[in-house]
């Protein structure tokens, strides 16, 4: 996604440039305009409509135009749309043609609407301008582009426009700004493509740039290695631009490296209904803890604490310390992880494996010592992904069938606010018991049965059988479920008897055992879900280690990954703090960190084909629609 902080410096950037291009008499400066109040922009707007329907010719669309601007530059997206869209550009001189340009790209990209901001910034005839722009101009549309490109997905296009924008930079933060955005897009593409993009790359700088990012995310798991290529890569790059100012996350390598805890405590249960996972997160993080020993990587020691049932947290955190821990990772149970962040400081930081219940991603002000970060496998996190990939693929009707449980509860509660706050409607929210009567909920969540009763209505009204087919309703364009692979396989089937096979199903990692199973999963075919990388790695040698050496049932890889991860995450947790775009990409999915010391996971997606769950693209190839 378009970095937020990004795009509204973008925003800013282009309402400046937007109200300096061309010269009328009638047009106020930008410093009166900025300072108008609501009433004044409306009042202003209305005075330049009727001067434009008193004209004709460019003179109508240069009033228009003035209007437009205005209303760009006071965020009143939908009114400047309106009278932007009726003006017919090819009888517009090169000048206005850029103004218009500019003007209705910049509300297409606030309207989300990426298919016409495209054709507007991509037009062979804006292409023929780049000459005629004065560099203000040139600034503006290009950060449009690469804005554009992003969003996209296509990441080679966005750099490449960020290239040239650089070109054009003349004050050093702006500079920087771009550099950053430059990297931020390179993080999005996986290694090998960056690794192919490097050796086949003729132009230098982006070369250079390819190359950098490949050797970060190489090295993600060894602070010491990483360190090492970074270095390296500068004394082969001494001109480049990112040599002289390296991405901020690349430039606390050092201070990492060298403030790394040389002991850490692990707060787990090895007793009761938690133990299994306790052991989980163990074994993985040990793999974790191993692979790097045998990477000559430095490793601290490890001591681990039991956490089951009644024990006092606190006082099991403040043992922990007095033994000589330096960091402390766990505990996995929401309560006591509670009681931990009530504690008004912390002498050694801790990695939680689990939330509070007052974290969230809307919880800027959420008050917690220093050094308490959350961290875990929350079903609140991938029910937010579903909401935003499902707005990003066009969809803005849901319909959300889930269980009557706590934490599905919590997942639907938290895909509906996303999609409400993206602009997405709730058609209806359906819940079904665990082995309930799942043919009922689809009929009363499609409204068949509201079909049906009209049917009979007809019936009784007539006093004939009339031929007749039911319908469901017609109001949505997406279904997401909420429900294990068991369930699921008994529903998406139903959808499909009750007219909703074309409708297309998003669901969260739980649909999916962890285990292929093609004679079994064939009724989960085209459901698209979100899942850790870790569940499709064959490569991973940390996997490779636990599959070989533990025996533990396949519901607890997930818990595996998690321990995997808490062990690479604990060094790098003050770069993912400092660099708010820093990120970590783990076993359980893109990491970063939120305002809260929470650390949100972004998975990779996949859909059930032919029976078998495999990964789809990390980039999106949906084209995006407006709403």
């Amino acid at each position: 996604m378009l970095n937020r902080g990004i795009y509204c410096a973008l925003i800013a950037l282009m309402a400046l440039v937007l109200t300096s291009c061309g010269n009328t008499p009638t047009r106020p400066s930008y410093d009166d305009t900025a300072a108008m109040s609501s009433e004044q922009v409306e009042a202003r707007v209305r005075e330049l409509v009727a001067a434009a329907r008193a004209s004709s010719g460019s003179e109508r669309d240069n009033y228009l135009l003035q209007a437009a601007e205005l209303l760009v530059q006071h965020q009143e997206i939908t009114w400047a749309r309106n009278l932007l869209t009726p003006i017919d550009t090819q009888q517009l001189a090169d000048t206005e043609f850029i103004r218009h340009s500019q003007l209705l790209a910049q509300v297409a990209l606030q309207d989300s609407a990426y298919l016409l901001a495209e054709s507007i910034l991509t037009n062979p005839r804006l292409e023929q301008q780049w000459q005629k722009l004065s560099p203000e101009q040139e600034v503006s549309l290009r950060a449009m582009r690469a804005a554009l490109f992003e969003r996209r997905g296509e990441i080679a296009e966005a750099v490449s426009e960020r290239m040239q924008l650089g070109a054009l930079l003349t004050d050093e933060e702006d500079e920087l700004a771009n550099q950053e955005a430059i990297w931020q897009s390179l993080m999005t593409l996986p290694r090998h493509q960056l690794d192919q993009m490097a050796r086949e790359e003729s132009n230098h700088a982006l070369r250079g740039w390819y190359s950098l990012a490949a050797l970060s995310k190489n090295d993600q798991t060894n602070l010491e290695r990483q360190l090492g290529s970074v270095e390296q890569w500068q004394r082969d790059w001494p001109q480049h631009p990112a040599s002289r100012n390296l991405p901020q996350d690349l430039q606390l390598l050092r201070q990492l490296v060298e403030q790394a805890p040389t002991q850490i405590a692990l707060l787990l249960p090895q007793q009761g209904n938690l133990a299994q996972a306790g052991d989980a997160v163990r074994d993985g993080f040990m793999a974790a803890y191993y692979q790097a020993h045998t990477e000559k990587s430095r490793v601290p020691q490890v001591r681990q604490y039991d956490s089951s049932g009644d024990a006092d947290i606190v006082a099991l955190y403040e043992q922990a310390v007095a033994d000589g821990a330096e960091f402390v990772i766990g505990p996995l149970d929401r309560d006591k992880v509670e009681r931990l962040s009530q504690l008004e400081e912390l002498p050694a930081p801790i990695l939680t494996l689990n939330y509070t219940e007052t974290a969230s991603p809307y919880r800027a002000d959420f008050e917690h010592p220093p050094g308490f970060y959350q961290f875990g496998l929350a079903a609140e996190d991938e029910a937010r992904q579903v909401a935003r990939q499902a707005y990003l693929d066009g969809h803005r009707y849901a319909l959300v069938i889930t269980p009557d449980r706590g934490w599905s509860e919590r997942s639907a509660h938290a895909f509906t606010d996303e999609w409400l706050t993206l602009g997405g409607h709730v058609v209806n929210i359906s819940q079904f018991v665990n082995s309930g009567n799942y043919s009922r909920v689809v009929q009363e969540a499609l409204l068949i049965d509201q079909s049906q009763a009209r049917r009979q209505e007809l019936t009784r009204l007539f006093g004939a059988q009339m031929e007749f087919e039911p319908r469901r309703r017609q109001d949505l364009d997406m279904i997401f479920l909420i429900a294990n692979p068991e369930q699921g396989r008994q529903i998406k089937p139903t959808l499909a008897f009750h007219y909703a096979g074309q409708v297309p199903v998003y669901s969260t990692s739980h649909i999916y055992s962890g285990e292929p199973n093609r004679a079994r999963d064939g009724d989960l075919n085209g459901i698209r879900f979100n899942a850790m990388p870790w569940l499709f790695d064959q490569d991973s040698e940390e996997k490779q280690a636990v599959t070989e050496h533990v025996r533990a049932p396949a519901i607890y890889s997930r818990m595996h990954a998690l321990g995997v991860d808490a062990y690479h995450l604990h060094p790098r947790l003050r770069q993912l703090e400092e660099v708010s775009q820093a990120r970590v990409y783990g076993a359980t999915g893109v990491l970063q960190m939120l305002p809260d010391g929470r650390i949100e996971r972004e998975q990779v997606w996949a859909q059930f084909r032919q029976g078998l769950a495999q990964p789809l693209p990390s980039l999106a190839d949906v084209e995006l629609e407006t709403p």
